[in-house]
């Protein structure tokens, strides 16, 4: 495929240039997608109960993705190739509940939860593995993620912290499970261990509603159990020693012994769990009788991004989980802001 690049000068004119916009690969293959799903529907007690369960099983062959390739002979330094083949296991609940249900109030209260699990099985060719999530300068520490068949999608290819020195340095565990001092010997590739994983064990949401003779309210949960968290933040801007990076409260307080430069471990792993208050709203319908001729009038008050309970120390422990390379809080995000609104409705 081909589109309009750059511009350039001529002669006094300016011109228009087109380029390749991807790598040619003639041997690209479709992606073939194979799912299994189990379901099972429910209503009980006079409709007041409700649900349903599905498990399912999906695999997936000659994943399509885009893989970095040299340059030349290639034109971009990217290919979109078939890559190999993963699946992925999992399950969805939902159950619905009328728990209160008569003139003057009413109480129903719904809540989702769902697991899933993926995992690499072969990469293309002769492809033993993949790494991926390069961390940038300054330090180029390394990459944190590798795609190796028979792993789950998820984990962390990390070092293992080991402690510090009495001195403050870093010491790491090698392969075989001992500590050693980076200033004493270069840590190897081959001493990384993959640790951790980004993917929640379960995911829920939990919305309520609520309604007494004219007023009607809502609040909506959500919650992430069972993940880890790499703090990119904490590593770059926590060490007392890295100049105009050091500007974290723990440059100064928690890792203020610290010497040396960032290293690539679980040190910077958080438990992500989390319980989030997403939104609550409260409104009030008039009664017909004081809102003549108008058919109806509601006046509302909405809070969103209310309330985040977790041991998480970063910004938001709700970070990407899609993708090949999830579970990094990155230096480029916003805390979250609470909003506030409040409205009416009105139907002539």
């Amino acid at each position: 495929m081909y589109s309009a690049d750059t511009w350039f000068l001529q002669d006094g004119k300016w011109f228009r240039t087109y380029g390749v916009m991807h790598n040619q690969n003639p041997d690209i293959k479709w992606e073939v997608k194979k799912e299994y799903n189990l379901g099972l529907d429910f209503t009980v007690l006079n409709n007041r109960l409700s649900g349903r369960f599905d498990i399912y099983k999906r695999k997936i062959d000659d994943l399509i993705y885009d893989i970095s390739v040299s340059q030349p002979p290639a034109i971009h330094d990217k290919t979109t190739m078939n890559v190999g083949s993963m699946q992925n296991t999992g399950y969805e609940f939902e159950l619905n509940f009328k728990a209160v249900d008569n003139d003057n109030f009413n109480y129903t209260t719904s809540i989702v939860a769902s697991h899933n699990k993926s995992r690499l099985n072969t990469l293309w060719g002769s492809q033993t593995f993949t790494d991926r999530k390069d961390f940038p300068a300054p330090g180029s520490p390394g990459s944190a993620v590798r795609l190796y068949p028979g792993e789950d999608i998820g984990q962390f290819y990390l070092w293992k912290f080991a402690g510090f020195t009495d001195d403050g340095y870093w010491k790491l565990y090698d392969k075989d499970g001992n500590a050693f001092d980076v200033r004493d010997r270069n840590k190897t590739v081959v001493d990384k261990s993959f640790v951790g994983n980004a993917i929640p064990t379960l995911q829920l949401s939990w919305n309520n509603q609520f309604s007494y003779k004219n007023w009607d309210a809502s609040i909506y949960m959500r919650s992430w159990i069972g993940h880890d968290v790499f703090n990119m933040i904490n590593m770059y801007y926590s060490l007392p020693n890295v100049k105009g990076q050091n500007v974290l409260e723990e440059a100064y307080d928690k890792h203020k012994n610290i010497k040396g430069e960032k290293e690539l471990s679980d040190y910077w792993l958080e438990k992500g769990t989390f319980l989030k208050v997403d939104a609550l709203n409260i409104g009030y319908r008039f009664n017909q009788n004081w809102i003549k001729p108008l058919k109806s009038m509601r006046i509302y008050a909405t809070a969103r991004d209310l309330f985040v309970f977790t041991n998480y120390s970063g910004l938001d422990p709700e970070v990407n989980i899609n993708g090949l390379e999830p579970g990094f809080e990155e230096r480029n995000v916003y805390p979250k802001t609470r909003t506030f609104m409040m409205g009416l409705q009105v139907n002539f």
